[in-house]
């Protein structure tokens, strides 16, 4: 079939939840945050429609700046794949992007996603970084380590809250160190990733989420029981130390679990590693619009 392709509507609920619900051994989370796709005005939703005008994929973009479009939620009907309906809902998106003013799109997916791989790169994308999420719960209390049985080390010092004069010393820092490479200047809040500018620093400093020790800074905050770790800027022989100071910054603030996006780099994978965290690889893609 040729696929239509609409803005998706309240309606369409029901039917997408249908091919959804089940995408992976966890479930799906795209059915909960539906209608509040539907509301946000700076994303769209499409859907590709059978002859009845029924659902069988659904995809979201959203502007996370004046030229940055962000692909998620990509999800076709099991019985309609290898059809290029993905393929065609991303392209509606990318469109709307175009509209909009993107002149960049970007999309994220595990490393072990072949399918999804092969798919976004047989439309234009390419992989421009790898990352790994690294979460953990938040310790309640000095639990012992799998390492030596003892109790968890903090970090010597703290992360404090940073005045707003403390950002263009951290941009520095992160624009000539290591970090700024692997990471193409990208940076990340809830699953997605745009480009780190200066004001996203001066920004965070003034909403009290710009921390700083002598290991390093971090855009950080507190959101839903959760510490969520934006960005994060440290060297290779401060990384253990930033890292337990934020494991630290996570439990004085009661956090029942931290969340952590960041490149892929091995002395950074160690360091999160030793302080007992959850690596998920991610490769991040990018398409020129």
């Amino acid at each position: 079939m040729e696929p239509t392709i609409r803005h998706a509507r309240n309606s369409d609920h029901d039917a997408v939840a249908a091919f959804t619900t089940n995408t992976f051994e966890w479930g799906d989370y795209v059915a909960d945050v539906f209608p509040d796709w539907l509301a946000d005005a700076t994303g769209c939703v499409m859907v590709a429609v059978d002859d009845e005008d029924k659902p069988l994929a659904v995809g979201r973009g959203v502007m996370l700046s004046d030229s940055e479009l962000w692909l998620q939620g990509a999800r076709v009907n099991e019985a309609w794949r290898r059809r290029g309906l993905g393929s065609a809902v991303a392209e509606a998106i990318a469109a709307w992007g175009r509209e909009q003013g993107a002149l960049v799109s970007r999309l994220g997916t595990e490393d072990w996603n072949t399918p999804a791989q092969r798919q976004v790169e047989k439309v234009g994308f390419r992989p421009v970084g790898d990352w790994a999420v690294a979460v953990r719960p938040t310790p309640t209390a000095e639990p012992a380590t799998s390492a030596n049985g003892g109790k968890r080390a903090k970090a010597r010092r703290k992360l404090e809250r940073a005045h707003s004069t403390e950002a263009t010393p951290a941009w520095i820092s992160w624009r000539s160190g290591p970090l700024v490479q692997p990471t193409r200047g990208l940076h990340s809040w809830h699953w997605r990733w745009s480009r780190l500018e200066l004001e996203h620093l001066i920004d965070g400093a003034k909403k009290g989420e710009l921390w700083a020790s002598p290991a390093g800074w971090a855009l950080a905050r507190v959101d839903r029981e959760r510490l969520t770790v934006g960005w994060l800027e440290c060297g290779p022989d401060d990384a253990d130390q930033m890292v337990r100071a934020i494991v630290d910054l996570a439990q004085d603030a009661g956090t029942e679990r931290i969340h952590l996006p960041v490149p892929a780099v091995d002395w950074l994978m160690k360091a999160l590693e030793t302080s007992q965290f959850d690596l998920h690889p991610m490769i991040i893609y990018e398409r020129a619009l």
